[in-house]
């Protein structure tokens, strides 16, 4: 799995996601399951450094140059958790 670009999306909500671009649907399949099983240390950095993104999720640009990714956000760890 290699992250091509990255942007910070805002939700309705106010809440930010930090979406990981792949090269391809399969890619952003791979990432998704991988932030939803097996990151923890990657996503305890993003609050470290960033501690306004709330949120990740993966995604990909496709054939028309349109970022699509996965709606199903999943949280990072508060700061605050991490103390």
């Amino acid at each position: 799995m290699k992250v091509k670009g990255t942007f910070i999306y805002t939700l309705k909500t106010g809440e930010n996601a930090l979406i990981l671009l792949t090269e391809s649907k399969i890619e952003q399949d791979k990432l998704y399951h991988h932030l939803t099983v097996d990151a923890y240390q990657f996503k305890k950095e993003i609050v470290e450094e960033e501690p306004r993104i709330e949120l990740i999720s993966a995604g990909y640009k496709n054939e028309k140059d349109e970022m699509i990714w996965n709606p199903e956000y999943i949280p990072v760890p508060k700061w605050y958790d991490l103390n």
